[in-house]
């Protein structure tokens, strides 16, 4: 609804560019909303990937489910560039493709809600998830053997190899995003899979054109139920991994319309190979303990003494949407609920919990001594890092804040509902 180019509708998906030091905006790519309606692109909800740079290159996913790369300098240096040349417009103010990878189309993807992973970038391949999810009645998988994961060619858009796991168990919608790390020298490419697990594939798949698998790691535990709308303690991942030490963090959550649940946030162990799951199959009809599990530590489900929370039967940790914040051997984990938890990063043990009075969607900053992190009523709450509990401040913006905290050059860059900011944090 900003309508920097009003020749196009109101309820766009959209990338924008500005102008760092002025704020001048500069151009935008516009993404009209798929014809579907809101099953595959869920209304006023424009673009919800995390563009991913490098030099003068963005990858994209947009609301119509496609994989885009762009010309971060636009058509400013006066070049229609790359092979794609069927811009609609070619104006300084519109964004210059470079090329596209339609994954509903060319893939037979069926997105749910929206398509929304932030590509990672790694070598000359950029990984993702596709989104792919349930049905409008969300009782079936539409397009179970369309891929799941995908890694593409950065310069070309060609797909290298493709994944559909984990085929017709997709719970919901895939709205994560995959990351990389390094073990022992060796990179690996984490998908969290819309089943609720995490899959460690090799970057350059089996040469084949398929994912090849190294490890996967189920963050539920085994007596979990999956139930429509929220009901069940079975939840799906929508949060970020994130990669310490030959290690992986990462938390459980749902759509936050399916509300409050029990959430699990896991530590595991990156070095080790096949089903590294707390729990396997006993043969029958239970669980055994696995003598390969990866867990390094868990932290969440029920406070069954009531030591830490004060109240027995209480949860320690809720569903959550948010990527942890690792910094100085303490992770900094929020969950939807508003409670931002202090972590042991070799333990998982709590040092604290802080209460926000309000949901939280984005992911914290940590920076110079500092948790940065705001919610749903338009508050930046400022902690103190560390393993005391410490309010430094409070900053009320005009409405709520969805994003992450980004800091560049001296400034701290945050957008509300309705507007960036670029706010300066060094003298």
């Amino acid at each position: 609804g900003g309508k920097y180019r009003p020749k196009y509708e109101d309820d766009l998906g959209v990338v924008l560019c500005f102008d760092e030091k002025t704020g001048e905006f500069k151009w935008q790519l516009s993404r009209e909303k798929l014809p579907q309606g809101r099953v595959n692109d869920w209304p006023e909800q424009g673009i919800c990937s995390a563009p991913c740079i490098e030099g003068e290159r963005l990858w994209v996913v947009t609301n119509r489910c496609e994989l885009m790369c762009l010309d971060t300098k636009g058509f400013y240096d006066n070049e229609n560039d790359g092979p794609y040349k069927d811009e609609k417009e070619t104006d300084k103010k519109d964004a210059d493709i470079i090329w596209s990878l339609d994954m509903i189309e060319d893939l037979g993807v069926f997105p749910h809600n929206l398509a929304t992973s932030s590509p990672v970038v790694h070598g000359d391949t950029v990984f993702l998830l596709t989104s792919n999810g349930v049905d409008e009645a969300h009782l079936e998988v539409p397009a179970p053997r369309a891929p799941c994961f995908l890694a593409i060619n950065k310069n070309t858009g060609e797909v290298i190899w493709e994944d559909n796991t984990p085929f017709d168990n997709i719970l919901h919608g895939q709205w994560s995003s995959p990351a990389i790390g390094q073990v022992n020298g060796k990179t690996q490419v984490y998908f969290p899979g819309g089943d609720g697990w995490l899959y460690a594939f090799t970057p350059e798949g089996d040469g084949e054109g398929n994912g090849k698998l190294i490890w996967k790691f189920d963050l539920n535990p085994k007596d979990s139920k999956w139930e429509l709308g929220g009901r069940g303690t079975r939840n799906a991942l929508i949060s970020t991994p994130v990669f310490k030490d030959n290690s992986v963090i990462l938390g459980v959550g749902q759509d936050p319309e399916h509300g409050e649940g029990v959430g699990h946030i896991y530590r595991i162990d990156a070095t080790k190979t096949g089903d590294i799951s707390p729990q396997i199959s006993d043969g029958k009809d239970g669980w055994k303990d696995n003598p390969n599990s990866g867990q390094i530590w868990h932290y969440g489900g029920e406070d069954v003494d009531g030591k830490l929370t004060g109240k027995k039967g209480d949860l320690l940790f809720r569903r959550t949407m948010s990527t942890v914040a690792v910094a100085d051997g303490l992770v900094y984990a929020p969950d939807l609920s508003g409670f931002v938890h202090c972590l042991d990063f070799e333990t998982g043990k709590r040092y604290w919990e802080y209460d926000m009075f309000a949901a939280c969607w984005g992911s914290p900053m940590v920076v110079d001594g500092k948790v940065l992190i705001g919610n749903e009523d338009g508050m930046l709450i400022i902690l103190e890092a560390g393993k005391e509990k410490k309010l430094l401040e409070e900053k009320t913006f005009n409405s709520s804040i969805y994003s992450t905290p980004t800091i560049a050059n001296g400034n701290m860059y945050i957008s509300d509902r309705s507007q960036l900011y670029s706010i300066k944090v060094t003298e």
